[in-house]
């Protein structure tokens, strides 16, 4: 059930068509705000919640830097919001990266790697926690005539726990600008 799900989310990313042939990272700069539906298993259970995102992509004299923002909304409490930002330097691969730095010190050791591929962003990010198990992201932004199209998937020792969908446009943002966390 789980697996089938995300093949199903999979399959509408890859069916979607996509904004432009001959995609370059630069076509992604911008700041991308919508929202998604994340998926994850609890237990038996699947628990459905509703999130805020936002995606900025921006030029950075090694690379390129990525910053997203999610919030989730929790019922009769404050809301919880993460961030999370990573600087990457192409390899020798064209349109494949590798992160240098991130916030939360996560890409160390050539753990995260970005490629654009078929008109899709894929950041791969891979961390060992604390207990020693093991957790893969992958994110896919593909864009679309409409926006941006979000697919997040995340395993914990190789079994899949949550998958999020999402929908983002561009919106304007003036030279210099962005949020204190990006």
């Amino acid at each position: 059930m789980k697996l089938a799900c995300a093949l199903l989310v999979g399959l509408f990313v890859i069916t979607t068509p996509a904004y432009a042939e001959g995609e370059v990272i630069d076509d992604f700069y911008g700041r991308w705000v919508g929202q998604g539906i994340a998926e994850t298993e609890v237990g038996a259970d699947t628990e459905r919640q509703v999130r805020g995102l936002e995606v900025i992509v921006r030029a950075h004299p090694i690379g390129f830097q990525l910053c997203w923002s999610t919030t989730r909304v929790v019922i009769g409490g404050p809301d919880r919001q993460t961030f999370a930002m990573m600087l990457f330097a192409p390899t020798n691969t064209p349109q494949s990266w590798t992160a240098t730095f991130s916030a939360d010190g996560s890409a160390r050791e050539g753990s995260a790697r970005a490629e654009l591929k078929d008109g899709t962003l894929r950041v791969f990010n891979r961390a060992t926690k604390e207990n020693g198990e093991s957790e893969l992201q992958i994110y896919e932004r593909r864009l679309t005539r409409g926006g941006m199209d979000l697919h997040f998937t995340r395993f914990d020792d190789d079994e899949l726990v949550r998958v999020v969908q999402g929908r983002l446009v561009r919106v304007a943002q003036k030279p210099g600008e962005a949020p204190a966390w990006c």
